[in-house]
């Protein structure tokens, strides 16, 4: 059997490369690739040109959540009675986090994450920051969905606001409402991977269900506050009819960003470009003269709240890789971040 069948899974040439001449030329390797589509505590769940199966993973890929996620393309070799795992392909991307003080991976190898958010009290802009620069920092293409716009009355505020942030792609529709969906067709080419990121409540299974058909558990969310109880418990990656790759992940209450540098800097490129013209190249933006940040603020031409935004995550991805170093490469570290920054005019606080 040829490698097209597997294309509808998301293979592409970058994983082809990384197999061996012997690999190629074999008849076997084709039936033994597979595509990750749960992690358990000693297997993992997959699916390649013979259908789904389990992969033991043994001890060098242990343990099994710190070196596989879903969405991992994998080697198998037959084993007895199962299969077993032989190697991981080098993914394009991994979607990390800090969780509980520790790195977690939440999926890889995504072409798309599309943040769901609710158009009424659940819809935050601080978070709506934080998962544009989750996708920014590993080069995922970020599509804000605003959902239940049926119950809105002010939704041009509610895109005012994601398009502010930076959010290139924001669209606005209602599951009760099937011609609003079509505005997501684009992302949906045979082969592409999604994942699925935002609050619990917010309607990621139900608009998963109404755009493939599907059957996602789903649950009604508490009427006072607008927030829902978790629906999805884990991640998982399945596939629709078209060959569309869709990874459902929990609602995470809280989301603390893995080496986020890069994607911060992005996310609030407006800033970093405003403090380019600060009269002083170590302007800390508060009380020096002629800051630009600070003057902009005056104008109204950016909000406080969001130059406090970009500060707090900085400080935390400063915090996270100090900790990361370990004690003695505080200072070093430190110094090195800020020096970074103020080599390029950028903020320092």
């Amino acid at each position: 059997m040829s490698y097209s069948f597997l294309q509808r899974l998301g293979w592409c040439n970058a994983f082809l490369q990384q197999l061996s001449f012997d690999e190629l030329c074999s008849d076997s390797t084709v039936g033994h690739l597979a595509r990750v589509t749960a992690v358990h505590r000693n297997r993992v769940e997959a699916i390649g040109v013979d259908g789904e199966r389990s992969i033991v993973v043994p001890a060098p890929f242990q343990p099994v959540s710190q070196h596989l996620a879903v969405g991992d393309w994998v080697l198998a070799e037959d084993a007895s009675e199962h299969y077993r795992l032989r190697r991981i392909l080098e993914p394009k991307n991994r979607i990390r986090r800090i969780n509980h003080g520790l790195p977690q991976v939440i999926a890889a190898n995504v072409d798309y994450l599309w943040i769901v958010t609710s158009a009424n009290e659940e819809f935050n802009v601080k978070r709506l920051q934080r998962y544009l620069a989750l996708a920014h920092e590993f080069a995922i293409v970020p599509v804000v969905i605003l959902t239940k716009i049926d119950l809105c009355a002010d939704l041009d505020d509610y895109l005012a606001h994601a398009r502010e942030v930076g959010a290139d792609h924001v669209h606005a529709l209602s599951v009760h409402t099937p011609a609003t969906l079509g505005v997501l067709k684009n992302y949906l080419a045979e082969g592409t991977t999604i994942a699925l990121v935002g609050s619990s409540g917010v309607g990621k299974s139900t608009l998963v269900n109404a755009l493939f058909a599907m059957t996602l558990p789903t649950r009604e969310i508490r009427t006072h506050d607008a927030r829902g109880k978790h629906t999805t418990t884990h991640r998982e990656l399945f596939f629709t009819d078209g060959g569309v790759a869709i990874v459902d992940t929990p609602g995470m209450r809280e989301l603390q960003l893995y080496d986020g540098e890069q994607g911060i800097e992005r996310t609030f490129s407006s800033i970093v470009e405003l403090a380019r013209s600060c009269r002083y190249g170590d302007c800390s933006h508060e009380n020096e003269p002629g800051c630009a940040i600070r003057q902009a603020i005056a104008d109204g031409a950016i909000a406080q709240a969001h130059v406090d935004n970009y500060r707090k995550l900085a400080r935390e991805e400063a915090s996270q890789q100090r900790r990361s170093l370990g004690a003695h490469a505080v200072k070093e570290h430190t110094r090195a971040y800020f020096k970074k920054i103020h080599s390029h005019n950028k903020l320092k606080y």
